[in-house]
């Protein structure tokens, strides 16, 4: 009988071997809301929650390890007043005088309210049973890995099949015609569509609008001490002291996204790719291309042209010269630890 079993499983094998494999994608549909994850300090993020009863605070769990998360104040429902919010690609602020809408268990039931209004009837929900990865050989893999979510529209939602139109995100403050300040949601579509949520009502523009609403102070990065904000469905508080990045810099990051969503090389990347040209053949020509575009790269995005360890370390370094090796040793006490970038052969 052993023997049976053996050689039907040894047929079934290279029976699977000769078969086309195949795969299908499916679109699960969720909400982005708003949310804190306390990593050394407070990062404001947006918390993605799935009707399969997924949801993603950076990494994918399921909803009793998110119950899990927020015991362990992985997810954290307020910000003590004195401590530092830090909102990616925006700035980092001191707070004050925090109002905070949910606790532990009321943000647990809210978010568990989210998914079955996903999923009324709460069929087929993922259960990790305590483990949200897989055993790949030796090594550890997330049995559903971070996903980066975008924003869509439907142009045509009436239709059977409507067209969606997929866009990019991005944080910003936005002053409402209640006029309180609000963290909100921009959003940027491929035909020139500009959304603001997270705001009590969602307003929509056109990209040529976002240089007035600039100019009139609707829009802004920089916040003045004393400021109260607002952040919609999770709590509100008080500027003490931060910086913000330069709005004009972030309108640049908004003309690259968009650029880049019409099939134009955004800065960062062409930033790249010179760098990898010049590494290879270092000219004069190329490090003079390096630096311009280098200076076009939106300040507070510079640090991607490199990688997670370099970031802008060595093109600064090949632009400026060692006193880029100084200004790290200065800042962290420590030798410049990577390897000198080659100067031009034709210098």
């Amino acid at each position: 009988m052993n023997l049976f079993k053996k050689i039907a499983k040894i047929e079934k094998t290279e029976q699977e071997q000769s078969m086309t494999t195949i795969s299908r994608v499916e679109t699960i549909n969720g909400f982005s809301i708003p949310g804190i994850i306390f990593n050394m300090q407070y990062h404001f993020t947006n918390l993605q929650i799935y009707s399969d009863g997924l949801i993603d605070c950076w990494e994918m769990v399921d909803l009793p390890m998110f119950q899990n998360k927020l015991n362990k104040n992985w997810v954290v429902t307020s910000i003590p007043d004195g401590k530092t919010i830090s909102i990616f690609s925006l700035g980092n602020w001191v707070i004050e005088n925090g109002e905070w809408d949910y606790n532990q268990g009321s943000y647990y039931n809210y978010i568990k309210d989210l998914v079955k209004k996903l999923n009324p009837t709460l069929e087929n929900l993922h259960n990790y049973n305590g483990k949200n990865f897989k055993l790949v050989g030796e090594v550890r893999v997330a049995k559903h890995p971070y996903t980066n979510f975008t924003p869509y529209y439907l142009e045509n939602p009436e239709s059977i099949f409507p067209n969606q139109i997929n866009g990019e995100r991005f944080y910003i403050f936005y002053i409402n015609d209640d006029k309180k300040t609000y963290l909100a949601e921009l959003s940027i579509y491929k035909n020139g569509q500009i959304e603001i949520t997270n705001i009590p009502k969602k307003k929509i523009f056109k990209f040529d609008d976002l240089k007035t609403l600039i100019n009139d102070e609707k829009l802004i990065t920089e916040l003045k001490i004393g400021e109260k904000i607002t952040i919609l469905g999770l709590g509100s508080f008080i500027i003490k002291s931060g910086n913000g990045v330069n709005i004009n810099s972030k309108y640049d990051e908004f003309l690259n996204k968009y650029q880049e969503l019409n099939g134009i090389e955004n800065s960062i990347a062409k930033c790249a790719r010179i760098f990898e040209e010049y590494k290879s053949t270092p000219t004069v020509k190329l490090k003079s291309k390096l630096k311009e575009a280098y200076e076009n790269v939106p300040e507070h995005n510079r640090m991607f042209v490199g990688d997670m360890d370099t970031k802008d370390y060595e093109v600064r370094q090949i632009i400026y010269g060692d006193i880029v090796k100084k200004e790290w040793e200065d800042y962290y006490g420590y030798e410049y630890p990577y390897p000198d970038m080659p100067k031009p052969i034709d210098e």
